[in-house]
């Protein structure tokens, strides 16, 4: 997917040169390409109006037309293509109230929020870097582009955004840059969650959360995010720097909500999935710092949860190092891994007891699942039914 998306993505720029517009590619594609990474997404920009982009391909579609932004669907990958444009100001910090059209690339890439980001590739392969963003690249440096306090001020989130390119990258914020986030960051609070969640999703799989956290508190960023209670640096941040790269994001999330003592981390809006996910892990938790996690423990909770919240134990040293593949080994031998596969239904407790169906059925059910996990009984319709007529005639 990668070298189909590069393949269109110069293929447009070419189209689009040939047809009489300035055409390059910009964005974190072009930063992740001299740093020898990967690219997900590969954005054109052009000196071409969105209708005139429209007008030179066939399959096209308005994603973004307000902001200057087509899609233009390529047989090999569709890339978004944007006009150079400058933009008005940000009375909410949010986003420009306005958007202006221009025909000069390095006015557009003016606006960007930092140098590694603000740089072009030309068709022939040559880069295009009015603001020195190669060689902040080169030297390790997250430095905003033009006057940091002018780019914060426009766009708060830019404040995490930078933490977060420190994750993903080791680089350091430059010092001027490192001193607008401290004077801005109050105004973080004016970001919805929504935004700032999909930041941080980015930070916990960066494999350097314990950097951005580190990060967050120097700034005064984590005194105006939730459950980021700066009181707890101290302890918090060894924990963070042993975290590592998750497997997935909402284990951030659940680390986060154990830290800070709340439940599920609702301040940032999760999905019912990932608060199903952070209420797992943390039952996890629990269960492994009293004591080691039994068959029924193995049977209830998923794999990952069970792993995590293994995780969580010994990050916050309360137990030795988690052993993973004990939990996956431990789960096969498990004799049945739902409800379904019980050699019994509940029609049969009905038949052999002569009683009416009723509450009773669904908790015998629950017993019967119990002591087939836990090894009591053999998952045999006859070693079943003796167990049941037995225990359901000693409490009549």
């Amino acid at each position: 997917m990668t070298e189909n998306i590069w393949a269109a993505a110069f293929d447009i720029v070419r189209s689009l040169r040939e047809a009489g517009y300035e055409a390059v590619i910009v964005g974190g594609a072009v930063r992740d390409r001299i740093m020898g990474l990967t690219a997900d997404d590969v954005d054109v920009a052009t000196s071409a109006l969105p209708e005139q982009v429209k007008n030179v391909f066939t399959k096209t579609a308005d994603v973004g037309i307000a902001h200057g932004t087509v899609l233009v669907i390529h047989p090999l990958a569709p890339v978004e293509v944007t006009t150079f444009r400058t933009e008005g100001t940000y009375s909410d910090h949010r986003r420009p109230d306005s958007v202006k059209y221009v025909t000069s690339l390095k006015e557009d890439l003016r606006r960007r929020d930092f140098t590694m980001n603000a740089i072009a590739l030309r068709e022939d392969g040559s880069l295009y870097d009015p603001f020195g963003g190669r060689e902040d690249i080169r030297s390790g440096i997250i430095r905003a582009v033009g006057d940091p306090d002018g780019r914060f001020g426009e766009d708060a989130l830019r404040m995490i955004r930078a933490v977060r390119f420190a994750a993903k990258t080791g680089f350091r914020i430059e010092s001027a840059t490192m001193g607008a986030i401290g004077r801005h960051a109050e105004s973080i609070r004016k970001v919805s969650v929504e935004r700032i969640k999909m930041e941080l999703d980015k930070v916990w799989k960066s494999g350097r959360a314990g950097l951005a956290m580190e990060l967050f508190h120097q700034t005064g960023l984590a005194a105006r995010l939730p459950l980021m209670d700066s009181s707890r640096s101290a302890s918090d941040l060894p924990v963070w720097r042993k975290f590592g790269e998750p497997d997935e994001s909402v284990e951030g999330w659940a680390l986060l909500s154990l830290l800070a003592g709340s439940p599920e981390g609702n301040p940032y809006k999760l999905s019912n999935a990932e608060k199903r996910t952070v209420r797992q892990i943390r039952e996890a938790f629990d269960i492994r710092i009293s004591r080691p996690y039994d068959e029924m423990d193995l049977y209830r909770l998923p794999a990952h949860a069970l792993k995590t919240g293994w995780k969580f134990a010994w990050l916050t040293g309360k137990t030795g190092l988690p052993e993973p593949e004990e939990i996956d080994r431990r789960k096969a031998q498990l004799p049945v891994r739902s409800m379904r596969e019980l050699d019994v239904t509940g029609n049969e407790l009905i038949a052999w007891t002569g009683e009416k169906g009723g509450p009773w059925v669904k908790k015998w059910l629950g017993k019967i699942e119990e002591a087939v996990v836990m090894g009591r009984i053999p998952n045999q319709s006859d070693d079943i039914k003796g167990w049941f007529i037995n225990g359901f005639n000693s409490e009549r």
